[in-house]
């Protein structure tokens, strides 16, 4: 494992925020990161567009791209744009089921907040 030297650069999570649990899940994790630690973590919505994904790679920051599901709306939204996230997260591959929109749980935040931090 290499070793930075100084310090960490700072990441724009790029969420989904769909209508599903699973789209849901994707904002709220975003938004808890970016709460909890605002000097190292952004959220952005995709359905708001890719203008601060542009802001964020200007200011050099790293892009996590994070779907909640298959649909993959995070990602193509930045591929319609040409752009590229330097990671891609999917929810539903962190073993959470796409179900109805009120399945929200705290537990799942967090198990996807820790999967953000370790990407």
């Amino acid at each position: 494992m290499k070793k930075s030297s100084g310090k960490r650069k700072s990441t724009l999570i790029f969420a989904c925020s769909g209508l599903s649990n699973t789209g849901k899940l994707t904002m709220q994790a975003a938004s808890t990161l970016a709460f909890r630690r605002p000097n190292l973590y952004r959220a952005a919505a995709a359905h708001k567009g890719v203008d601060a994904v542009e802001d964020a790679v200007s200011d050099g920051f790293k892009i996590i791209a994070l779907d909640g599901c298959t649909d993959r709306c995070a990602t193509k939204k930045l591929d319609e744009a040409g752009m590229k996230a330097d990671v891609y997260l999917m929810v539903t591959e962190l073993g959470i089921e796409k179900t109805r929109s009120s399945d929200v749980k705290p537990e799942y935040v967090e198990k996807i907040v820790r999967a953000i931090k370790e990407a």
